[in-house]
């Protein structure tokens, strides 16, 4: 666990995702940067995940956070650069986030790659909490690595997503399997 926390914050010094196992994660494309500090960070995650018996706990560096929840670890990192994501996009309103992005910020599930990836969609649904608590217009989409989508922001993040779905984009790993009946 030490060595995936040492990967995650050397990454941010690169400006380029970790080259670890994947793990859920989805990084917001910004037109311009956002300032990640402890207290904004720490009021985001109580935001997103707080519980009433389990409030946040946080460590790292401006920038560069990770987020303890009751047992649960979440990554945080934002950055003034572009982020080096994957080649052009077929679709003309996805290449259009990719090319008026300026800045990032990633949120991460570091703990993913113990978990079944069937198990996933569970995952990704904690990290749009946090997602829904950044979107805003400076938000110009979400990428998603793992899975190589790109989500243009299209109004709010639940009308984003449907857009996505309803343009060609990929999106089963949002959804959980179903158990089989006997």
């Amino acid at each position: 666990m030490i060595r995936r926390m040492i990967r995650f914050l050397g990454s941010v010094v690169t400006g380029s995702p970790s080259e670890e196992e994947p793990c859920p994660s989805l990084v917001l494309l910004l037109e311009s940067p956002v300032e990640l500090t402890r207290a904004t960070a720490l009021e985001l995650a109580a935001q997103a995940w707080g519980e009433s018996d389990h409030l946040p706990s946080i460590t790292g560096r401006k920038g560069q956070w990770v987020v303890r929840i009751s047992d649960v670890l979440f990554g945080l990192r934002s950055a003034a650069s572009r982020y080096h994501g994957p080649g052009p996009e077929t679709n003309q309103v996805r290449q259009r986030v990719w090319d008026r992005h300026r800045a990032w910020l990633e949120v991460d599930y570091p703990q993913g790659p113990k978990i079944p990836q069937s198990e996933w969609p569970s995952c990704y649904k904690l990290l749009f909490l946090m997602a829904n608590q950044l979107w805003n217009e400076n938000c110009l989409g979400l990428y998603l690595p793992v899975q190589d989508v790109t989500v243009p922001n299209m109004g709010d993040l639940i009308s984003s997503i449907r857009w996505a779905a309803n343009n060609g984009t990929p999106l089963p790993f949002l959804h959980e399997a179903r158990a089989e009946q006997a």
